[in-house]
């Protein structure tokens, strides 16, 4: 076990982004829980930096040393936050807002998130999350009201808002709305309002909130029957706008821009706009800006002619998310986003060019399938403890329910991109892409809506699920690292049969 566990930290001191990701979201945790112990983290932390100084070591280390007192320089100011707008619990103030978001119609009354401009008591850039009985305000616009403020109670509930930066509920009244608009959040909406309304004009009305859930992840329009049945064929992670999307809308833009020109430079721009288009679009929600980020440093990489290894790549993304938002690691989306596509580097893809190397596989066909089986399986696997702990069931229609439509998503979204990016063909675009969402409606309803969709378990099986996961992982690294090693070996004993260098290495050496 200890072998393991020293070739895991060798694994992560050559993904040094990943480790920090890590080590940072550990530290953030301790800051929540303990800010004494967190106080003694950070001590260390500059110890080793003095140390790592000292010792000239790579200007990466120290770069991630650097970041991590950053960030728990920031979590502790996101604490100062919390406690501060907590004391106001039961006050009524006066002050400007500013809508962030679409107010949605709960019942009687619209909810909606806000930021202050001027109250007092209140800083201004603080979030609130408001009730209001009207009149409706549009995202962008700003207003003058009362608000009686009231805290956030209940665990799982605190750390959802608090992840969003929304520390207080406020219950408006007074409201008047000013003359004064946001330009970017204007504009945004306006696209969001265009979206939509085309889909709704082209699509039945099923097939539209499917349609418009895929495309801005705006589950306002789907009805609770078939949003049931999406959470138990396991399916929710194709309604939260996030990295498969994205990946699927940029890769669809450098396509359309290799068709005329190729160009590092021009391919870095593309993806950089349209990840920042998509990300406003769809709201910047936890599981977006991470992968904008992992994106957005793809496009960085391009420019200066560099590859990054994917696994630090991702370590970057949740490094700088954490850093923006140190409580964004109690976002569910962004657990789920993170856990899935490490699964997917860590254990599918590794697999898969395992399969294809050692030609274990020969087909390509069955080793598509097996790929796309792996994928599957991995992501499940690596967000199995959230999905329990948070949720309390697994889905047995996961699997099934993910492989028959996952290509189909990817073809609805293409063909509707399409429609809204060439005009003369929207209709026999929007028209393709409705007879898609369709199907996909239909393997929804089918398998979630079986008897036998979902095992509900006990909390227990969370931390179980959890330790084995960390076994899986420390196999994998084990594998690895004995595989390196005998390629090394075999590379070395060819150098020596051809006369090369007579190298001398502690296991090349016979036993006498």
């Amino acid at each position: 076990m200890i072998n393991e566990a020293i070739k895991v930290i060798d694994f992560l001191k050559k993904r040094p982004m990943l480790f920090l990701a890590v080590i940072s979201a550990l530290s953030v945790l301790l800051i929540y829980y303990s800010f004494f112990t967190a106080i003694i983290f950070a001590a260390l932390c500059i110890v080793v930096m003095f140390v790592l100084n000292y010792k000239k070591q790579s200007g990466v280390l120290i770069l991630c040393v650097t970041l991590l007192l950053i960030t728990m320089l920031s979590a502790a100011r996101t604490m100062n936050s919390i406690d501060r707008c907590e004391k106001l619990d039961g006050m009524t103030v006066s002050g400007e807002f500013l809508a962030v978001t679409v107010s949605e119609n709960k019942t009687d009354r619209y909810l909606c998130e806000v930021e202050v401009l001027e109250c007092e008591y209140l800083k201004r850039g603080d979030k609130l999350q408001v009730f209001y009985n009207g009149p409706k305000i549009e995202m962008g616009q700003s207003f003058k009201a009362r608000a009686e403020l009231s805290k956030i109670t209940g665990e799982i509930s605190v750390k959802s808002y608090h992840s969003e930066g929304i520390y207080l509920f406020g219950d408006l009244s007074g409201i008047v709305l000013t003359h004064n608009t946001d330009f970017v959040l204007n504009t945004i909406n306006g696209i969001r309002t265009f979206i939509k309304n085309e889909i709704f004009k082209y699509f039945d009305e099923n097939e539209a909130a499917t349609m418009l859930a895929l495309l801005t992840g705006d589950r306002t329009y789907l009805s609770d029957s078939f949003y049931g049945n999406i959470k138990s064929a396991g399916v929710m992670h194709v309604m939260v706008v996030s990295g498969m999307h994205l990946s699927i809308i940029v890769s669809f833009m450098l396509f359309a821009v290799n068709k005329f020109m190729y160009n590092r430079y021009l391919k870095a721009v593309v993806i950089l706009l349209t990840v920042l288009a998509v990300a406003a679009v769809c709201g910047f929600t936890m599981s977006i800006q991470r992968a904008g980020i992992t994106y957005i440093l793809v496009a960085l990489a391009l420019f200066i002619g560099r590859q990054a290894k994917a696994e630090n790549s991702l370590g970057a993304a949740v490094s700088l998310v954490i850093l923006l938002n140190p409580l964004a690691i109690f976002s569910v989306a962004f657990q789920l986003s993170v856990l899935s596509t490490f699964g997917i580097l860590a254990i599918a893809l590794p697999v898969t060019e395992f399969l294809s190397k050692k030609e274990i596989i020969n087909n390509k066909w069955v080793l598509s399938f097996v790929s796309a089986v792996l994928i599957t399986l991995s992501a499940l696997l690596l967000t199995l403890p959230v999905t329990i702990s948070v949720f309390g069931y697994v889905s047995n229609m996961s699997l099934v329910t993910n492989l028959l439509i996952s290509f189909a998503v990817t073809l609805a979204l293409s063909f509707c991109i399409s429609g809204f990016i060439f005009f003369p063909l929207r209709n026999i675009a929007f028209y393709i892409a409705t007879l898609i969402v369709k199907y996909i409606n239909a393997v929804i309803n089918y398998f979630g809506g079986v008897q036998f969709a979902v095992t509900y378990l006990p909390e227990w099986v969370a931390y179980l699920s959890a330790a084995i996961i960390f076994l899986i992982l420390l196999g994998l690294v084990a594998c690895a690292k004995q595989d390196n090693m005998l390629k090394l070996k075999g590379v070395i004993n060819k150098k020596i049969k051809e006369g090369g260098a007579k190298l001398k290495w502690p296991f090349l050496k016979k036993k006498r």
